[in-house]
């Protein structure tokens, strides 16, 4: 990869850089990594491609900026939601049907299949995308149980490991269908988040009177 020159951060300078990422992104879905060139990408941006290396180094540099950011885009919903006030059925069922109704979408379905695509070729989209996207999704499900294992409705336990659960139970089945190209619709959503929610609040409830 070339190293990135410096470049002076100006407004116009911010708008020509998301620009040029924005481009790319909508093209790598489409075309996969190789299946793209720096000149489509500038055909289609304007200007030179010394704008494209001085913020990104290189085709490289700008793959894996586009993948770091729209890992982080997934989780924006559910990243703006406080449920660790709500009942804890109701704060997972609001998370877990925000997180579905964004990752269910074709444009998240395309960008899993380009993940799973090119980490073969480059390890560190894989882990960038895991950091920034299941992870940070388990992260605020565990916000949102954390209050009910410290206040006793829930036994004692991991947050983390109860989220990642919770998590894996809604989103790996669903996700497995759309990326073989079945639908899956809001129904379908709902109930795995319903079963979800029934398999695992009766083996975290706390047995008070026991």
């Amino acid at each position: 990869m070339n190293e990135i020159k410096p470049v002076r951060i100006t407004r116009r300078g911010i708008e020509r850089r998301e620009q040029i990422r924005t481009i790319a992104a909508a093209l790598f879905l489409e075309h996969g990594y190789e299946g793209v060139s720096v000149d489509e990408i500038m055909r289609q941006a304007g200007g030179s491609k010394t704008n494209l290396y001085n913020h990104f180094g290189d085709k490289e540099g700008l793959f894996m900026a586009v993948i770091s950011q729209m890992s982080e885009t997934f989780t924006h919903g559910i990243k703006d939601l406080d449920a660790s006030k709500l009942p804890l059925k109701d704060g997972l069922e609001r998370l877990g049907r925000q997180l579905l109704s964004v990752l269910m979408q074709e444009h998240h379905v395309a960008f899993q299949r380009l993940v799973i695509a090119e980490s073969g070729r480059f390890p560190a989209i894989a882990k960038t995308w895991f950091k920034k996207g299941p992870q940070m999704a388990r992260h605020y499900f565990a916000k949102t149980i954390a209050p009910h294992i410290e206040n006793g409705s829930l036994r004692q336990g991991d947050a983390h490991v109860m989220a990642t659960h919770f998590h894996d139970m809604i989103v790996e089945n669903l996700l497995s269908q759309a990326l073989l190209g079945q639908h899956v619709d809001e129904a379908m959503q709902h109930q795995a988040v319903e079963d979800a929610l029934h398999t695992l609040l009766h083996g975290w409830q706390a047995r008070i009177h026991a």
